[in-house]
């Protein structure tokens, strides 16, 4: 669920309506967004065009798109190996690609929506990952990426 019963959805000029379905389907889009949005770049002109812009294919690393999508992959499954159950980790992150994928981008809505005050729901209940370490490694691949 995008979140707990009690709780509403964040509204902010600065994310899209639906930011949980954002997360599970343009996670890397979103997670710049996001990023520009709390960082000093939104002060330098870092807008959503310049970010809608960056050249490349996501399933292409040669490319800064991909490179950036590789960097994703690589944090968000490092931050579910040392927060899961090895069976968990290997049931959501390693047997299908799809559910990984998802899952991965659940990482993602679960950081972006708990800065907004709202807790997404999983089944199965991941443990909360949104303060993990690695995410000071995204933060500075997105920095690097759009200064």
């Amino acid at each position: 669920a995008a979140c707990a019963a009690n709780e509403l959805l964040p509204q902010s000029p600065d994310l899209p309506a639906d930011v949980f379905t954002s997360c599970l389907t343009t996670p890397i889009k979103i997670a710049l967004r996001w990023f520009c949005s709390k960082s000093l770049l939104k002060r330098h002109g870092i807008s959503a065009d310049l970010i809608d812009r960056i050249p490349g294919r996501q399933n292409d690393r040669k490319t800064p798109l991909g490179e950036l999508n590789w960097i994703f992959t690589a944090i968000t499954d490092t931050i579910a190996w040392n927060m899961l159950p090895r069976p968990l980790f290997q049931r959501l992150f390693r047997q299908d690609l799809l559910v990984a994928s998802l899952f991965r981008n659940f990482l993602l809505a679960e950081r972006i929506m708990r800065a907004n005050h709202c807790t997404p729901i999983s089944v199965p209940r991941l443990p909360p990952t949104h303060q993990h370490p690695m995410w000071q490694a995204w933060d500075m691949a997105a920095e690097m990426c759009l200064s």
